[in-house]
């Protein structure tokens, strides 16, 4: 048998019903009681309301002959049970039956009823009672009479009433609160068979997902949203999975051919020539691998979100200009042109200075790297409706349509045996793209197979100027 655990949300929803449920059956009984006394005050001042009449029609009969006469025929009423006093025009007591003698009710003048009938609680606490008082006149004599009625021929029904919600209100609540735990165990059954499948599925394989049910409650967002957790999730592990991968074969070729140059050199004599020949292998390997774990570091740190980027103002021009003029060297060693279209005024964007220049050298140098010997790379920045764009356009090989989509994925290349011989890791673009988004800037490509690929960077710009761009470009 399960212990019930006493901080589930089953117990917890069950405790808070229980006290909600207690709560309203308080002030409920509370009400009713209230609204009891009020309904049986209510008769006996009906009750009194034509004892009063009763009373006044027998001092009207009586009163011929005087206020005298009126209180002998007064006394005879004494002894017959009849709660009621009589006051005097200058409120001395004229008359009182024995009942409220003997219960020493006080015989001072009660409150002034005015024109109407005033009904009021009074009485000593020993013996409760309802009054009723009207002010009468004999001739031109002011009377006030008095009727009453004990409380407590009532208490009767007021204990029966008791009685009843003291023993059915402990057993309704229990039924309640049996029924509350019951109910809610059964509505927090989708939940646990939530919690079953989540823990079933397999971390080595996150292919599987809950199943939805078709309630369109919180339930069914619920697992919905879990779901969609669990595609990031599976989609990060396989990133993560292929970004080891990758990076791990990456490193294994450069380690191999150091591996193999240095048995190479050390397994007979060699001469300065050879050895020196073999080191220049072993440097040019290293100087990849090292430039490879840089660019891991930097994807890392990004990842991590500890790439700390200063954004300030840049004229994007300025920048751009002194990037095509660094790139123009290795362009004309392949026998590349490079172009820049720049506008005439400065265009001013909030930017990392180092990170972005790092952003247009990755462009640039993938353009040159991939564009055949007397080809053309270009550059250009526009402004337009507060955004920079800078293209960077090349006419060498293209990239297939269907592969425009892995583009800045890390460790692609849509030529691994060329890119590898040009020296990529497959890790620019994807660098690329990462610095473009903590620019808050959009990298996009187009390209076709045999007509070159333009790379597009839109960023928001720091204020709007008027621009007059040029159409020409200046041939480095």
């Amino acid at each position: 048998m399960n212990r019930v655990n006493p901080r589930s949300l089953r117990v917890r929803l069950t405790f808070w019903y229980s006290c909600a449920l207690i709560l309203v059956a308080l002030v409920l009984g509370g009400a009713s009681r209230w609204a009891l006394a009020v309904s049986l005050d209510h008769a006996l001042d009906q009750s009194l309301r034509y004892r009063l009449i009763g009373l006044r029609g027998f001092i009207d009969e009586n009163s011929g002959d005087g206020l005298d006469r009126l209180k002998f025929k007064l006394r005879e009423l004494d002894h017959l049970g009849e709660l009621f006093q009589v006051f005097g025009p200058h409120g001395e007591l004229m008359a009182q039956s024995d009942g409220l003698a003997r219960h020493r009710v006080s015989t001072d003048p009660p409150p002034d009823p005015g024109a109407r009938m005033l009904f009021r609680s009074a009485g000593p606490h020993w013996f409760p009672m309802r009054m009723a008082t009207q002010r009468i006149y004999v001739g031109d004599e002011a009377l006030t009479i008095e009727v009453a009625d004990p409380q407590r021929k009532y208490e009767g029904v007021l204990r029966e009433f008791y009685s009843v919600l003291y023993v059915a209100l402990p057993i309704v609540l229990l039924i309640a609160a049996l029924g509350g735990y019951w109910l809610s165990g059964r509505a927090l059954g989708p939940v646990d068979q939530i919690i079953d499948e989540a823990r079933a599925i397999d971390p080595a394989n996150l292919t599987a997902r809950l199943s939805v049910p078709a309630s369109g409650d919180e339930l069914q967002r619920l697992s919905e949203t879990l779901n969609q957790m669990l595609d990031h999730v599976e989609q990060s592990v396989q990133q993560m999975r292929r970004f080891t991968a990758d990076a791990s074969h990456e490193l294994r070729a450069p380690m191999t051919l150091i591996y193999t140059a240095a048995q190479f050199a050390l397994r007979r004599e060699r001469s300065p020539e050879e050895l020196k020949e073999s080191l220049q292998k072993i440097l040019r390997e290293a100087k990849r691998c090292t430039d490879l774990i840089n660019q891991l570091l930097t994807l890392a740190r990004s990842d991590a979100g500890n790439s700390k980027l200063e954004l300030v103002p840049n004229d994007i021009s300025a920048l751009v200009r002194d990037m095509v003029a660094e790139m123009s060297l290795m362009a004309a060693n392949k026998d590349i042109t490079v172009g820049s279209g720049l506008p005439d005024v400065p265009v001013f964007a909030d930017v990392d200075e180092a990170s972005f220049c790092r952003m247009l050298l990755i462009l640039l140098d993938n353009a040159i790297k991939y564009t055949a010997p007397g080809g053309r790379v270009s550059i250009r920045v526009t402004h337009n409706a507060g955004q920079v764009i800078i293209a960077v356009a090349d006419t060498g090989v293209g990239i297939p349509v269907d592969q425009l989509t892995f583009v800045f994925d890390r460790f692609w290349r849509a030529d691994k045996v060329r890119s590898r011989d040009a020296g990529g890791t497959g890790l620019g673009l994807a660098i690329a793209r990462e610095i473009a988004e903590s620019h808050h800037a959009e990298l996009t490509v187009e390209s076709s197979v045999g007509h070159g690929s333009t790379f597009t960077v839109r960023m928001p710009s720091t204020k709007q100027s008027p621009l007059l761009e040029t159409s020409s470009e200046r041939a480095i």
